[in-house]
This record gives structure tokens, sequence and C-alpha cells, in this order.
């Protein structure tokens, strides 16, 4: 059974785009199943859903760095990711991160570690990239996530775009050896708390959010 890959981000550039889309090629030599969504893309590709995270084995979730942190766009979106994560849903799941900025110091490792403030929560299995292939070190030497500075040509090297293919593919290899035996067991990370609650403060579990 192929390995369900969900590659999710936001460009502002076209870079982020084209990383995702190098990605999705090393994860798909690894005979995954890949869904590229992309927010803000006015349907190419679709937007992400809850759907696609639920669905996915393992993750890729890509931005820009904006002043050292991660887009507006992606943190709204992950901001609505409650009702999975408070039901265990995106518990132990692989996640790997990707950025790019314009400048080699222009905050990518700060992006990426504020990227997964959100997936601690998850309960996720952080994989970062650390220095697992040689063409890591020669496009910046990153070891949190994928990231790259953004070429003036608009177009990604040779290095940035092998570098891609195999981050998509390692993560590819990590969801098939995580791959659950049984089913994924529901659980409530949140139970239901019986204790007075102040007039106006929402009691139902979907609605709290960590």
């Amino acid at each position: 059974m192929q390995p369900r890959i969900a590659i999710v981000y936001f460009s502002s550039s076209g870079v982020i785009s084209q990383v995702a889309s190098h990605l999705a090629e090393g994860a798909a030599a690894q005979d995954a199943e890949v869904r590229v969504r992309a927010l803000g893309a006015h349907g190419r590709p679709a937007e992400p859903t809850l759907d696609d995270l639920d669905w996915a084995e393992g993750l890729l979730i890509g931005t820009p760095t904006w002043f050292g942190n991660i887009a507006a766009p992606l943190k709204a979106f992950l901001d609505t990711t409650s009702p999975l994560a408070l039901h265990g849903r995106l518990a132990d799941k692989p996640v790997t991160g990707f950025t790019s900025a314009s400048l080699p110091n222009g905050g990518q490792e700060a992006a990426l570690l504020a990227l997964y403030h959100t997936m601690f929560h998850w309960g996720s299995l952080i994989v970062p990239t650390g220095y697992t292939h040689p063409v890591l070190r020669r496009i910046g030497g990153n070891p949190y996530g994928l990231s790259l500075t953004a070429p003036s040509s608009g177009e990604l090297t040779p290095d940035q775009v092998e570098a891609a293919r195999f981050v998509g593919g390692r993560i590819t290899r990590t969801a098939r050896q995580l791959r659950p035996t049984g089913p994924r067991q529901l659980r409530d990370f949140w139970p239901a708390d019986t204790s007075p609650r102040p007039a106006g403060t929402l009691a139902a579990a979907d609605s709290r959010r960590p």
C-alpha cells in the first residue's frame, strides 16, 4: 500500500511552490500517493482542508520566511486544526517543514522552529533534515528542515532541486516505517470537563484549543 503524503504550503513569490513540486517528485519516486495543496492558489493546486491532514501518513508543510516567522495565511489554516488535534488525529505522524528567504541569514531557522510549535501540540513526530545528505550542506546546512535562499533568477538551482527531492523521499520512507499496523484509534486528548464553567465559555471539545 502506498504511503500517503500531503504537501501543504503557502507561497508568495513562487519559490515555495517550486519547492513543493520537487518534494512531490521525491515522494512519488518512493511510490507515495501525494496530495499537493496550496493556500491562496485559486484552485491550482486545490486549497488544503482538514481532511487532507487526516488522510496523510506524512506531512510536508511549507511557508516563506516572513520576519523570522511563518506566513499569516498558513498560520490561519493551522489554527483551524483543533478538531483533529484534540482527538489525536495528527499524533504520531511524521512532519517536516520547508521554507525560503531572500537572504542566507533571513530568519529561516527561526521560521521552521516557529512552524514546529504547532506540530508539538499535535503530538506529531518532527523529522528534521539534519545533515542526512551532502546536498543539504551545499544549500545552506540548516538542520531543522528544508530551507533555501531564494535564487535571484527565480528558478531553483540544481542543488536545491536535488535537496527537495531527497526530503520528499525521506518523509515517504519515514511514513512507511511508522505506518500503524491497524486502524488509527480515536483519542480524546482533552476529555470532557464537568466542572462549572464561567458564562459564555465553550464546552464542546472541538471548540477548545490546546
